[in-house]
């Protein structure tokens, strides 16, 4: 198809959306990566092409993994930048676009997405990330909206402000497939920021069902759900456990309240603490990751 992306097929496709996440960018509580691989696992999704990570990845920075077994190399495994192709059921078809946020020739990979969404018929894209924001985690996660055009980003919660921010490859993508003529969306959950560098199940699941929304189809969260009841089950205890951590997510609660969104501060050392109860506890079998 081009220089950077092979596909293996190239197959009739109805009504086909893409959804996006690249890990290395803002992803707060995982919750752009958990969405991406609970959908990906929900709906069976098959491998349709593969980017040249050669000429797209610093494998300094992003070194491949070698399994050995008594000195034996038994097997190297990357991390590709794929495109998936699966069947949510219903009326549409979905891909979906993971794997790690491309090093270099940024430009040049915007151009080859588009260029698929162009032959593959993809109409709408819909990128999922998390960023931390003064919330509780009490309350339902808000998922904010972007876009290039401004009547898609007001289908959801904006941030009511002008900010410069360093942009990661979504959202230049965003952009890009704008000017393409494509729709394209970034949800974006917010997460309490204690609770931001850890996974937050909560957030995902918020993503999935905004994304079912807006793309009309149906999707299964049970296992979602389950992540989502017994993480906050684990939260709930490790806020007894340590009161200076309810203290501190009071006082967020009443800046909240107050809409002083600016002077939430950053609990950056209650949130380790937290983060260390929650890594300390039992794996959660129900986890979709």
């Amino acid at each position: 198809m081009g220089e950077l992306l092979e596909l293996m097929e190239r197959p009739a496709l109805r009504d086909p959306f893409l959804v996006v996440h690249l890990t290395g960018w803002t992803d707060a509580g995982l919750a752009g990566q958990t969405a991406a691989v609970f959908l990906h696992s929900r709906w069976n999704a098959r491998t349709l092409g593969t980017f040249d990570a050669d000429e797209l990845l610093d494998f300094r920075d992003r070194r491949p993994v070698v399994r050995l077994a008594s000195g034996t190399i038994e097997e190297v495994r990357w991390s590709p930048i794929e495109l998936s192709l699966a069947a949510p059921g219903g009326e549409r078809d979905a891909l979906l676009l993971t794997g790690p946020e491309p090093d270099f020739r940024w430009k040049a990979f915007c151009d080859q997405v588009v260029d698929a969404c162009r032959e593959l018929g993809v109409g709408e894209v819909f990128g999922l990330g998390g960023f931390p924001a003064p919330a509780v985690h009490t309350d339902p996660v808000p998922v904010v909206g972007t876009s290039a055009d401004p009547e898609l980003a007001g289908r959801l919660e904006t941030v009511p402000a002008l900010v410069e921010l360093p942009a990661g490859i979504q959202t230049v993508l965003e952009e890009r497939l704008h000017r393409a003529g494509i729709q394209a969306t970034g949800l974006w959950a917010r997460v309490p920021p204690y609770l931001a560098g850890g996974g937050h199940p909560p957030a995902a699941l918020a993503l999935v069902r905004t994304l079912a929304g807006l793309a009309g189809v149906e999707v299964d969260v049970t296992e979602l759900e389950a992540a989502s009841k017994e993480h906050l089950e684990q939260v709930e205890q490790a806020i007894k456990e340590r009161p200076q951590i309810a203290e501190f997510i009071e006082q967020i609660r009443g800046l909240v309240e107050q809409g002083a969104d600016d002077r939430v501060p950053s609990g950056d050392q209650i949130a380790a603490e937290l983060e260390l109860f929650l890594r300390e506890q039992p794996p959660d079998s129900g986890d979709p990751r």
